[in-house]
C-alpha cells in the first residue's frame, strides 16, 4: 500500500509534471539522435512518429503538392 498515488494533485504539480515529462522527452531525443521508430522509446521523435501512426487524418487534403 505503500507505493499508492495520490491522485488529488493541484494543478501546479501535474503542469509541472507534465514539462518535466516533455523536458525528458526532449533530451532523450538530443542524445540519441536520429534513429528509427523503436518499441518502448520516449523520446518525443518516437512519441510523435505514434501518435501519426494512431490518429491518422479523418479528411482528404483538398490540395495537392
Amino acid at each position: 500500500m505503500k507505493n499508492q498515488v495520490k491522485k488529488n494533485f493541484s494543478y501546479p504539480a501535474q503542469h509541472r509534471m507534465i514539462v518535466e515529462m516533455i523536458d525528458a522527452g526532449f533530451r532523450l531525443a538530443e542524445k540519441l539522435g536520429r534513429h528509427p521508430l523503436t518499441k518502448g522509446c520516449n523520446c518525443i521523435a518516437c512519441v510523435n512518429r505514434r501518435k501519426r501512426i494512431f490518429k491518422t487524418p479523418k479528411t482528404d487534403w483538398k490540395f495537392k503538392l
